[in-house]
């Protein structure tokens, strides 16, 4: 857990995760073993990052969404959406 990052009330943050600068976790979310966020990522409140998934600079996880295992996330992912694959795509909400 790097500089400036935020980490919200009963969040998980697993062994092996990055979390770079200026992150902000929201409350109850999770963040999976080596999963990555780069710096500015915002994960929303009770959201899942999945094992060894990847967050590029800047973006936002909304709340309630689902990130899945090994994924890598180039675009913000709205509130309660699933995304999967590499780039990841919605699978559903």
């Amino acid at each position: 857990v790097q500089v400036g990052a935020v980490i919200g009330r009963h969040a998980i943050i697993n062994s092996g995760a990055v979390i770079e600068h200026d992150c902000r976790i929201g409350d109850f979310a999770h963040v999976a073993p080596g999963a990555a966020l780069a710096g500015g990522v915002t994960v929303g409140e009770g959201a899942l990052v999945g094992l060894g998934a990847r967050v590029l600079q800047g973006l936002s996880i909304g709340a309630g969404a689902v990130v899945g295992a090994g994924a890598v996330v180039t675009r913000d992912v709205p509130d309660g959406v699933t995304v999967l694959g590499v780039p990841a795509r919605a699978v559903g909400r």
